[in-house]
C-alpha cells in the first residue's frame, strides 16, 4: 500500500486545526502520515495538537508565510503522494482512499475532487469543466486538454492528490507570491500531468476564518501586491496555453489584462502615477474588455480626475 503524506500548514488557528488534524487521522487509507508545520503561531496551538502528537510529526518554524510552509512540508514527506489540507478545512473519511483508486486505475498523477463550503454547496468549477461527467463519476484529462483554463474557478488544493516525484519535478510553491501560489503550482502539474477526477464532495472549506485574509482587506498596498500576484501567474501560463488552445489562452489573457488594468487603478490611488500610467499602456487593449480599456485611458488622459476617484477606494 503506497504512503500518502499530509501536509498541514497553520498559523493561529488552535480553535480549528485539530479538527483538520481529526479528518486526516480518520481516513480510511491507512498508510497516511500526518505533517502539520507551525508557520510561527503566537497561540496555543501546540498545546492544543498535544493529544495527537505521537499520531502526527510536528513543525514549529519561523513565520515565512503558507508557501514557505508547504514547501518545509514536501521536504519533510516521505510518502509516494502528496496531500494538502488547510487547518480551518476538513476531509470526508473516503477521500484519499477513492482518490489514490482513481489515480491507480487511471495512471493519473494528479487528481481533483468537489469541495463544498459550510452549507453542502460545491464552490468549484468541476462540474462547469464538464457538464458531462456524472455525480461520483471518475474521468481522466490528458495533459493538452485545456478546459480547465477556460473557468474562474480552479479546483481547490485542499482537493487535490499528487505524485510527490511530479510534484517536486514541477516545482513547489513561489514564497514570493502573496496569493495564488496554490494557482502557479496547480496550472503547472496540470499542463504538465494532465489530472483525473472525482466528481464527489469529499472537501469541506471554511468560509468563517479566524481574522480577515489578504484577500478580504481594501486597503491599496495589499490590494497592488494581491494583484500583481494575480497578473503574475496569469501572464506567466498564457504563452504556453497559445499553441494549445486558442479559446483557453484567449480567457488567461482576459483575466490577465483585467489584473493589469487594476493595477493600474490602485496604483492611482496611491498617488503612484507614473507606475500606473505603465499599467495603463501594457493593459491598452481590448483583450480584458471595454471598460478595463475605458479605464485605462482615464487614467492616461485624465489622471487628476482619476486619482481623485480611486484614492477615495484604495487608501494606504
Amino acid at each position: 500500500m503506497k504512503k500518502v503524506s499530509v501536509i498541514i500548514p497553520t498559523y493561529n488557528r488552535a480553535s480549528q486545526v485539530p479538527g483538520a488534524v481529526e479528518s486526516v487521522l480518520a481516513q480510511t487509507w491507512e498508510n497516511c502520515e500526518v505533517i502539520v508545520i507551525d508557520d510561527g503561531s503566537k497561540d496555543n496551538t501546540s498545546e492544543v495538537l498535544a493529544p495527537f502528537m505521537d499520531r502526527i510529526r510536528y513543525v514549529k518554524t519561523e513565520n515565512g508565510g503558507v508557501s514557505a510552509a508547504r514547501n518545509r512540508g514536501i521536504l519533510e514527506a516521505d510518502g509516494d503522494w502528496i496531500a494538502f489540507l488547510d487547518s480551518d478545512d476538513t476531509w470526508d473519511p473516503d477521500k484519499l482512499a477513492k482518490q489514490i483508486t482513481a489515480m491507480e486505475s487511471t495512471g493519473a498523477k494528479v487528481c481533483f475532487c468537489v469541495s463544498a463550503d459550510e452549507s453542502g454547496a460545491a464552490i468549484d468549477d468541476l462540474q462547469a469543466m464538464d457538464p458531462q461527467l456524472p455525480i461520483d463519476g471518475i474521468r481522466f484529462y490528458p495533459p493538452g486538454d485545456c478546459r480547465f483554463f477556460k473557468h474562474p474557478g480552479h479546483p481547490f488544493l485542499q482537493s487535490m492528490i499528487a505524485d510527490r516525484k511530479v510534484l517536486m519535478k514541477g516545482g513547489l510553491f513561489d514564497p514570493s507570491l502573496r496569493v495564488a501560489e496554490d494557482t502557479r503550482l496547480i496550472y503547472g502539474l496540470v499542463l504538465g500531468s494532465g489530472y483525473v477526477v472525482v466528481n464527489t464532495i469529499f472537501v469541506h472549506i471554511c468560509r468563517d476564518r479566524e481574522g480577515p485574509g489578504l484577500s478580504d482587506t481594501m486597503d491599496g498596498p495589499s490590494a497592488l501586491r494581491r494583484f500583481d500576484c494575480y497578473a503574475r501567474v496569469q501572464g506567466e501560463v498564457w504563452p504556453r496555453l497559445v499553441p494549445l488552445d486558442r479559446e483557453a489562452a484567449n480567457v488567461v489573457r482576459y483575466n490577465l489584462n483585467y489584473f493589469v488594468s487594476r493595477l493600474a487603478e490602485i496604483s492611482c490611488g496611491l498617488g503612484r502615477m507614473e507606475q500606473a500610467k505603465n499599467y495603463a499602456r501594457a493593459g491598452l487593449n481590448f483583450h480584458g474588455g471595454w471598460r478595463c480599456f475605458v479605464r485605462n485611458v482615464l487614467i492616461l488622459f485624465l489622471p487628476g480626475l482619476c486619482r481623485g476617484k480611486f484614492s477615495r477606494k484604495w487608501k494606504e
